[in-house]
């Protein structure tokens, strides 16, 4: 609630009234504007909201709502002495009558979309797509709650199917559900978790007949949970006028594996989903056993009920959600088939030891400032693998890390390039397409921040070129990578096609220093990338 010094709150509305002053606001005027709307209302309540700073001392920029009960509405014809109806009568009866009244504040709880979504694991990209998810079955409605729940705002779902007794055990439903259509319970539902999520629902097979409806025509995200490759075959017959993210997930024999295909593309992939799953389509059927995987309780072909576990498809659900993430990074008409395995129903899931991170990287020195930089072998490599598959264009990316006080800077991770960058054998352009925004997330989410660049010379050395010293200098200079001693890492080729490294040190003069590999780590003189030498 409002605080005036000596920090106490206004406590009746001619306190108030003072509060407002020199504002647009005038609380009898409010009281009158509100009375024909809440006067026949058993409890009336009144929001108000005060702009505060985010942090001590800040500009406002989040709006606490504070609630106020207004027991009753003062009336003009009580008013003594009487009064020329004007209009104002409304207005002149609280003005009146209202000023000694106390004021009757309320508790509130004050929480915006991006703080209830604050502990949801899905990149900010996905928070204001239209995403299309079709089947609202076990695994389908476990996928859309926790789309949800991570923040995404719009979703449609798409099943025909009816919610039987036998779902309930796997289901995100309750038994009050069953008899309704699956994707307009999950709808429902799914919009009382989420008050700021839009949901749709379509009630019939997909695709559905005629003319595609809005949702799945804006789709930019489209999930398939159905396992059914009439619909596979559907969305490669649809083709979007723009690029979208496509998950087709399904759980194998008693769900221990899972398959996850994801593309980026104008139409689903059917040809290359075929291609990855047929060999393990054969390992599934050579592995089903009548006996233990058939349903037996039921007259009749297929029954509701499952022997799949409720935890593995909560399990499968959760990495779903993670591989969509991951898709984010997949390049126009780039396609990625996962394939995830469990132990048997009759063991605990096998834990081992974690191996140390970083502790198998290499470090770099600069030959004339105080800087090190180490980075771990699993980043040369994704950075090798990333040559292979782009060979023989040229290809890069951003690094990016962290500094460390008691040791030299760390390169956690080498990106793949943006989808909008420019590959061509002799030459490369780094795009920018979600490069801020993945940043931001890496920041805010573990602490890492850019570093620098990486590019692929393919069949030449690893030296710096004139045009690497130009766009480094340019980076160095420019306040929004906040990065004046930015790193550049080239992989070249030998003369037998092995992959060579060299790593670079920019500053923001056209100063450049090659940075060599040192044997002693422990031996070197570390200071942050980012200070200023």
């Amino acid at each position: 609630m409002p605080i005036e010094p000596p920090w106490e709150a206004p406590e009746t509305w001619e306190q108030l009234d003072v509060f407002f002053e020199g504002t647009e606001t005038d609380p009898y005027e409010l009281r009158a504007n509100i009375k024909p709307v809440l006067d026949d209302e058993p409890v009336k309540i009144l929001l108000i909201g005060f702009p505060i700073p985010a942090t001590v001392d800040g500009d406002p920029e989040i709006i606490y709502w504070q609630p106020i009960e207004i027991k009753e509405f003062k009336d003009p014809n009580d008013l003594s002495g009487g009064f020329r109806d004007t209009g104002k009568g409304p207005e002149i009866a609280e003005r009146r009558e209202a000023g000694e009244e106390q004021i009757r504040w309320m508790d509130s709880d004050n929480w915006s979309h991006e703080q209830l979504t604050r502990r949801g694991h899905m990149t900010e990209w996905f928070l204001d797509r239209n995403i299309v998810l079709i089947g609202g079955g076990a695994l389908g409605s476990m996928v859309a709650e926790n789309l949800v729940r991570a923040g995404c705002q719009q979703l449609t779902i798409i099943d025909n199917d009816t919610y039987e007794i036998g779902n309930v055990a796997r289901h995100t439903l309750t038994i009050d559900e069953v008899g309704r259509n699956k994707a307009t319970a999950i709808a429902d539902r799914l919009e009382s978790i989420a008050p700021y999520a839009q949901i749709f629902d379509v009630d019939s097979a997909f695709p559905p007949s005629g003319e595609l409806p809005e949702p799945i025509r804006k789709a930019e995200v489209v999930i398939d949970c159905t396992a059914s490759q009439g619909v596979r075959r559907a969305l490669d017959a649809i083709r979007w006028n723009h690029p979208v993210v496509f998950c087709s997930a399904a759980m194998g024999r008693r769900a221990n594996r899972l398959f996850c295909f994801t593309a980026y593309s104008h139409t689903f992939p059917y040809r290359d989903y075929n291609e990855a799953f047929d060999p393990w389509r054969l390992q599934e059927q050579i592995e089903w056993d009548e006996d233990e995987d058939a349903i037996p309780e039921r007259v009749g072909c297929w029954h509701p009920a499952s022997v799949i576990r409720t935890d593995r498809v909560m399990t499968w659900a959760g990495t779903v959600t993670r591989l969509l993430d991951q898709a984010t990074s997949l390049s126009l008409r780039e396609n990625h088939f996962t394939v995830l395995e469990t132990s048997s129903d009759d063991e605990l899931p096998t834990i081992s030891q974690a191996t140390p991170p970083f502790q198998d990287g290499t470090v770099w020195r600069a030959p004339e400032s105080p800087i090190t930089v180490q980075i771990p072998a699993t980043c040369l490599e994704a950075m090798y693998e990333r040559c292979r598959k782009g060979h023989p264009c040229e290809t890069g990316g951003i690094l990016a890390g962290t500094d460390r006080l008691d040791g030299p800077a760390l390169v956690v991770n080498a990106r793949d390039p943006p989808r909008d960058s420019i590959q061509e054998p002799t030459r490369f352009l780094r795009g920018t397409d979600k490069v801020e925004e993945w940043l931001k997330d890496a920041r805010e989410s573990i602490g890492i921040d850019y570093l620098g660049e990486w590019h692929y010379h393919p069949g030449a050395s690893p030296d710096v070129s004139r045009d690497d010293r130009i766009a480094m200098n340019d980076i160095a200079n420019d306040d929004g990578y906040d990065c004046p001693h930015p790193l550049l890492f080239i992989v070249g080729q030998d003369e037998e096609g092995q992959f060579t490294i060299n790593a670079y040190l920019f500053h923001d003069s056209k100063e450049y220093e090659q940075l060599e590999r040192i044997d002693n780590p422990d031996a070197a003189t570390t200071l942050n990338v980012g200070d200023d030498i």
